[in-house]
């Protein structure tokens, strides 16, 4: 039961209003409930709720501006967007306000919110609790198995967090080649119709005996068959590159959210590199151009898949960024660049990632690995990204993880990883 534990639902519809309340009484949580976004924002400043949930599209304020206001005041909070009428770009927006999840009307089943109510609220408690142990790593009062505790659920916070924010994009990435193979399906089924009526013409003129020059001629004009001939081989190309694109994206996806295990595998570290970037290609694909360096001949290393994963998608998700921060989404001037660069140097591996961005300013180099320290605006990270790259990289792989920079020019971040293979570690 959760009688401790508060709600705050913002929904203009009576009926639906009703309905998410009296779900969340019967599993046990206080709710409070508002029919706009003033009157939630009011209740909001009073109640200090734990959760929030809220409609997108209510009178007198909207859900994604009740949000922008409750990050800038409580960046912590949990948030859920649910809504019937959001399109694409709401979600996308959304998410980058802070959202912690979006959820679609009408909730079926209503399982589906009860999932996210609990993993909102267990994340909440976790950013809490790490916020309360901000020198957890190096408190000695601690023991070595809270530690690793501790460390696990904020990792595992972290991806669902990192999973979360990427979900939209690649919906989008998902839905780009899906339109264009679904317009493509529905020429090929208008052009069979074509070439079906002239075979049948053709057909019928040779049992007849009149098959001639001038009706295979009539036939084919009638067709267009000149046309068809280039159209429908350009049409099945461009499907099957769009088909083996989304493939590419799921299979990427998989790879990368595989929870992993806790033992260190053999890793092609190329090849996680180029699922990451797949995985990632909405958040730098409109500002930034991605170019690999990788070495052919680089061998694999025992370490922990996922978690270098992780690594890899903050620095490249942060190259991205800075890109963004310096040149603008849309840059109309050209993109930058973002140079990924593998190398075997002695006993170790390099892992260059560099950027053409903004470069890190001077009084935040010290701090750049601290837990929670953050250039970004409220809403738009939690600070927890590199400091849990130094963490992976440092103390359970044994490397490295250092940084150059240059304000207005760029910053490459270098991880180094031993070379470990069965029997050497």
């Amino acid at each position: 039961m959760h009688e401790n534990l508060s709600i705050l639902l913002a929904e203009d519809n009576d009926v639906v209003r009703r309905s998410i309340a009296d779900y969340l009484l019967s599993l046990g949580y206080f709710v409070t409930d508002a029919r706009t976004g003033v009157e939630a924002l009011g209740y909001f400043r009073e109640l200090l709720p734990d959760l929030i949930i809220t409609d997108l599209m209510m009178p007198e304020m909207g859900g994604l501006e009740f949000l922008k206001i409750v990050k800038n005041e409580s960046e912590l909070t949990p948030f859920i967007i649910v809504s019937g009428e959001g399109t694409m770009q709401d979600v996308i927006k959304g998410l980058r306000l802070g959202a912690w999840d979006y959820l679609t009307k009408p909730i079926h089943p209503l399982e589906l919110l009860k999932h996210s109510v609990e993993r909102a609220l267990e994340r909440h408690r976790l950013l809490h609790q790490a916020r309360e142990h901000k020198e957890y790593i190096s408190d000695q009062k601690k023991t070595m198995k809270e530690k690793e505790i501790l460390h696990a659920q904020l990792l595992h916070a972290h991806k669902l967090e990192s999973v979360g924010q990427l979900a939209s994009g690649i919906a989008h990435e998902i839905n780009t080649p899906t339109q264009f193979v679904s317009s493509n399906v529905s020429f090929l089924d208008e052009a069979f119709a074509d070439v079906q009526k002239m075979v049948g013409t053709l057909v019928n003129a040779s049992a007849e005996m009149a098959l001639t020059g001038d009706v295979l001629m009539q036939a084919l004009d009638t067709a267009d068959w000149p046309y068809l001939e280039t159209e429908i081989p350009l049409a099945i190309k461009q499907s099957q590159e769009g088909l083996s694109r989304v493939a590419n994206l799921v299979r990427a996806m998989k790879e990368f959210s595989h929870p992993g295990g806790k033992e260190m595998e053999n890793v092609d570290i190329n090849h996680l590199i180029e699922t990451t970037v797949t995985v990632a290609r909405n958040e730098w694909k409109y500002s930034s151009e991605v170019q690999f360096d990788l070495a052919p001949d680089l061998p694999g290393t025992l370490c922990l898949a996922s978690e270098i994963g992780q690594v890899l998608l903050n620095l490249l998700v942060n190259a991205a960024h800075a890109i963004t921060e310096k040149l603008g989404r849309t840059p109309e001037g050209g993109k930058g660049t973002i140079t990924i660069k593998t190398e075997v140097d002695g006993p170790s591996i390099l892992i260059r990632i560099s950027d053409t961005g903004c470069g890190i300013p001077d009084f935040a180099r010290a701090k750049i690995f601290d837990p929670f320290f953050t250039t970004k605006s409220v809403g738009s990270g939690t600070g927890q990204g590199l400091a849990i790259a130094y963490d992976v990289v440092t103390r359970k792989h044994g490397g490295t993880l250092t940084f150059s920079t240059v304000v207005g020019e760029g910053t490459t971040f270098t991880i180094t990883l031993p070379i470990k293979q069965k029997g050497n570690c």
